[in-house]
């Protein structure tokens, strides 16, 4: 369940209806509101700074679907998915709270799934 929050009208949005509200209206929705992530607006620092490419407000964890590729000495060459929406998958995982961790993130535009990315979590 997320809010949206529009210039002078509260209104609590489902998913598929928040694309609605998003897509049609999105110079009045002013904040939008995530479960376990908190609020986004359009104030700086996600939105109205010069430089920043993207416009509008953050799609949900769930259209986004983010995941982790886990890189261990168990799985080798090969990684294990782990998501960002979905808790099971880092329990049924190789990942470990007592061992070092190294996030590497690849950038915008690109996936992480081959190149540079991958040679560096072999290492």
């Amino acid at each position: 369940m997320s809010r949206c929050l529009f210039t002078k009208l509260l209104s609590t949005c489902s998913a598929p209806s928040l694309y609605w509200c998003m897509g049609l209206f999105p110079a009045r929705c002013k904040e939008i509101c995530y479960n376990r992530l908190g609020c986004f607006s359009d104030d700086p620092p996600w939105a109205g700074i010069p430089g920043r490419l993207l416009t509008g407000l953050p799609d949900s964890p769930e259209h986004m679907n983010i995941s982790f590729s886990l890189y261990t000495r168990e799985t080798g060459n090969n990684s294990q998915v782990i998501s960002a929406i979905n808790s099971s998958t880092i329990q049924n995982s190789y990942f470990s709270s007592r061992r070092k961790t190294s996030f590497i993130i690849h950038g915008f535009g690109s996936t992480g799934k081959k190149g540079w990315v991958v040679e560096m979590c072999l290492v």
